[in-house]
């Protein structure tokens, strides 16, 4: 044995090594699954280059609510819609199911060390800091601001109205609206005036408007190749990848960070000055650093946590309810009927807001206006700002379906043991349009399914309307009621106001991943 080189001996044994774990690992083989349409690239490819939903619904109808897909190099996947296994997956199992390194190395070039990246115990300690945050009174106290940044959008398109020709005129609704949410995260979350609205913006404003179409707008083959084969490497590595190499197209994200940096240390050193005057504050950051100087060391978020979850709360607060209500808008100018009978509601409940004595909408108002609710989780359920998430199995684990598949093989099975390592991908977008949760017109957009909806569920999967668009569980957006009462704010005051239709171009609008 001692005249046999170590180095061949050492690679003999590690093709064993790999041998015997392709033999003894579960398989996912007998799970039936679309055909593979490039080694390089798997069906991932086609998922994150087609339109949003595409092949998401040709596979829901295929394969049921699970399919082994294949990732980059054929690694085996799982694309899942069903609901038992979502329940499982978000709510039962959660922590058994984490983020991916890979995915959170991406995560955290936007959000640093905040709470959409960590996982386990440190993801529990910073949501129960800052939950005290985002209760449903903290967010009902907000409507007032997200009111005042829709009055502002009304403001500006009726003076622009008045000269225009019929009172008509061609706005690219959803630039307007990112102003709008960026105003009112400024506000609302940091009592901060960005005057986006206004034009009144610098380099930072800039450059989170441009973030996500100029850096993650559609991926290419590249990094569509290199996010499935980055599972391969440790986490730290990658974080000092993206960090310092250059010519990644990164340069935008850099500097984003550079700016969130600079804007959140002196955001909390104000909020922590004006905590020890005795000033209480509501807006989102006061409350977060009073409830962050009453906990133990050994729980508390560190000054760089608190910056990340800044980050965190500009990137998921912003961009989301505008582009939600941008396509609630457009499908409600596809539908006329639809808006003449929600504007109706609202000025019946603005008559007797003024018989009342009042001015103004209160949050709570908004309870007794029925086909405004219908609208709106139909809006979130038709057309969700994040179609898929993913997760990564961290043990082996048996999930349960809804309904009963069929092997390749032939049997019929109603659990699915998820090998360790296992990366799925939760279809939000094919969940949202499952026929068995929402009916066989699940395709269309229709408000009224929501009007005679029973509150029983068959299955709990998600934390509004049961929608799957906030996620659920453990990882559930801690500020979906922010962007609930953001968007109905933003809702009320258009509708009243305004009377949308689309122009030629609208009509060829593409919903790019």
């Amino acid at each position: 044995m001692s005249s046999i080189p170590a180095i061949p001996l050492l690679g003999g044994i590690f093709i064993l090594y790999l041998v015997y774990k392709r033999f003894t690992r579960v398989s996912l083989d007998d799970i039936p699954g679309p055909e593979v349409e490039s080694f390089w690239l798997g069906n991932v490819g086609k998922l994150y280059r087609s339109l949003i939903g595409d092949a998401d619904f040709k596979w829901q109808e295929q394969f049921g609510g699970i399919a082994r897909i294949k990732g980059p190099l054929g690694q085996d996947m799982l694309w899942i819609c069903d609901p038992k296994a979502l329940h499982c997956i978000f709510q039962t199992s959660g922590y058994n199911f984490a983020k991916a390194p890979e995915r959170i190395a991406m995560t955290m070039l936007t959000t640093d060390h905040g709470l959409v990246s960590a996982d386990g115990d440190v993801h529990k300690r910073q949501r129960k800091v800052m939950m005290p945050a985002f209760g449903a009174p903290e967010s009902k106290a907000l409507f007032p601001v997200f009111t005042q940044c829709a009055e502002s959008i009304t403001s500006k398109w009726k003076d622009q109205l008045f000269d225009a020709p019929d009172q008509s005129q061609v706005y690219n609704v959803h630039t307007w609206l990112s102003y709008a949410t960026m105003d009112a995260i400024g506000q609302a979350a940091f009592d901060h005036d960005f005057g986006t609205i206004d034009n009144r913006n610098g380099e930072f404003v800039d450059v989170y408007q441009r973030l996500m179409t100029k850096t993650f707008g559609r991926l290419s083959d590249g990094r569509i190749f290199f996010l499935g084969v980055s599972r391969y490497i440790p986490l730290r590595i990658l974080e000092l990848f993206y960090n310092h190499m250059p010519g990644l197209g990164l340069d935008l994200v850099k500097r984003n960070r550079a700016l969130a940096h600079d804007f959140a240390r002196g955001i909390i050193a104000n909020k922590a000055e004006a905590a020890a005057q005795g000033k209480r504050r509501h807006d989102i950051m006061s409350i977060l650093v009073r409830a962050n100087s009453s906990e133990d060391h050994t729980t508390k978020l560190s000054d760089y946590e608190m910056i990340s979850q800044m980050r965190t709360i500009l990137l998921a607060g912003h961009e989301t309810t505008s582009t939600s209500l941008s396509f609630g808008l457009w499908e409600l100018a596809k539908y006329p009927a639809m808006q003449r009978r929600l504007r109706k509601e609202i000025h019946e409940a603005e008559a007797a807001l003024k018989a009342r004595g009042q001015t103004h909408f209160e949050a709570n108002d908004l309870d007794s206006m029925t086909y405004v609710q219908a609208c709106t989780k139909e809006m979130l359920r038709f057309h969700p700002t994040v179609p898929h998430n993913q997760r990564m199995a961290v043990k082996d684990i048996v999930i349960p379906l809804s309904k009963p598949i069929i092997t390749v093989s032939g049997k019929e099975i109603q659990e699915v043991l998820v090998p360790k390592g296992t990366r799925t991908i939760l279809s939000i977008a094919a969940y949202n349009r499952d026929k068995s949760v929402w009916g066989e017109d699940a395709h269309e957009f229709n408000p009224d399914r929501w009007l005679n909806r029973s509150e029983k569920r068959d299955v709990s999967v998600g934390v509004y309307g049961n929608l799957l668009t906030f996620s659920g569980g453990v990882r559930s957006c801690i500020g979906w009621r922010f962007a609930v009462l953001e968007l109905q704010a933003l809702m009320l005051e258009l509708i009243s106001n305004f009377e949308f239709s689309l122009t030629e171009e609208a009509k060829q609008l593409r919903r790019e991943p």
